[in-house]
């Protein structure tokens, strides 16, 4: 499994993403594992990953959105 820290997938991000596709790569801080990067199969995204929602299904909220952003706003 290659190797790669953090610094080198900040700077290089699609190259290594690409490289990904070909086989795991093990992402490191510090030489510490943190994280795997791995190809996305299609067995791996069954369903739907990022269900389209449906506005009308969602529940009412009385009033309007934009006052509570405001009121949030000035109360900081």
């Amino acid at each position: 499994m290659k190797s790669v820290t953090i610094r080198e997938l900040h700077m290089n991000t699609g190259k290594v993403v690409r490289a990904s596709a070909q086989q795991n790569i093990l992402v490191t801080e510090r030489g510490q594992p943190v994280a795997v990067l791995k190809s996305a199969k299609a067995a791996d995204l069954v369903g739907k990953p990022f269900p389209k929602r449906d506005i009308r299904k969602m529940p009412k909220v009385p009033g309007d959105s934009t006052a509570y952003i405001s009121e949030e706003r000035d109360a900081r």
